[in-house]
């Protein structure tokens, strides 16, 4: 995976191939196998659902205290890691393991399932 310099001054990696043909388009990107990141939103998901760790090291610091900072808000109790949904409506839920169009769709989005589950 080769490092992609942006003008920003952060090193982000470019998707490996596999993330190529997949559908997935800014605000959100796939860094690395089984991640996908949502730049809007200010988080990063793998296929137990959202992720600190990968929250703050791909979307830096600041990301990861403002998710803290949401999680704070309404309990940790009442948060569920598991079940999300991206800037674009895609819906998540990890126990599932699937990704759908949105909360209220039953139509698979396979490329984002395929990311993070397979």
């Amino acid at each position: 995976m080769k490092p992609l310099l942006l003008s920003l001054g952060l090193i982000l990696f470019s998707p490996t191939s596999f993330s190529e043909s997949h559908t997935i388009h800014e605000p959100l990107f796939s860094p690395d196998n089984g991640v996908i990141c949502d730049r809007q939103a200010g988080f990063c998901v793998d296929s137990y659902g959202i992720s600190m760790a990968f929250t703050k090291e791909f979307l830096g610091q600041e990301a990861e205290d403002k998710m803290l900072e949401l999680i704070n808000r309404v309990g940790s109790e009442n948060f569920d890691t598991t079940r999300y949904s991206f800037s674009n409506k895609v819906y998540c839920d990890s126990e599932q393991k699937a990704c759908f169009v949105d909360r209220f769709s039953d139509q698979q989005m396979t490329d984002y399932t395929s990311i993070l589950f397979e």
